[in-house]
């Protein structure tokens, strides 16, 4: 397994990855970790466009986005972290995370590896002070891993959604990835 920015031509195999994890999000045993109904667990044109809109936007432009994949021995995506721009004004200095994992691939240490590449990458970049996520409350794996991470929950919004007539509630977290000492 290894993780690689990704480049254009790796979009395809991508959304095939995303897809699956979609269908995943429809599972009735699984907690949500997307804020979208079972019906709507697809991959939507509208969500294609705006990872392949991102390569065309230079870091810190808004619309950029930057993606990293975890391929296995065969090529294929089973993993992915990616960081974009807030679309409002005077937010340049942070960064929306968002992330996933094959759920054959969990509990292996590879959220954490995909993470600590993103962390490496804001260091680097001087104009990327604080990485921030949203996470649905109820998916425990996922709020753990970040806090493992150094996240810090920061608030959580009760009844954030209204999903197949059920309030889902959503935690905000952030990182700092300078050290301000």
């Amino acid at each position: 397994m290894r993780i690689v920015e990704a480049k254009r031509s790796d979009l395809e195999y991508f959304f095939e990855y995303i897809g699956a994890q979609l269908l995943e999000n429809a599972d009735d045993d699984s907690p949500l970790f997307q804020p979208i109904s079972k019906e709507n667990c697809l991959v939507s044109e509208q969500f294609k466009a705006k990872f392949r809109d991102g390569f065309e936007y230079s870091l810190g432009e808004p619309g950029w986005r930057k993606l990293w994949v975890i391929k296995d021995s065969n090529e294929r995506v089973v993993g992915h972290i990616d960081l974009r721009h807030y679309s409002e004004e005077y937010k340049f200095h942070r960064v929306l995370l968002g992330m996933g994992v094959d759920s054959s691939l969990r509990k292996q240490g590879l959220g954490v590896k995909l993470i600590e590449s993103v962390i490496q990458f804001c260091n680097k970049t001087s104009s990327i002070d604080w990485l921030d996520l949203n996470v649905l409350s109820n998916n425990l794996p996922a709020k753990n891993l970040y806090l493992k991470c150094g996240f810090e929950a920061v608030g959580e919004m009760s009844d954030c959604y209204r999903i197949e007539a059920e309030a889902v509630s959503e935690t905000t977290m952030t990182l700092c990835t300078k050290n301000y000492a």
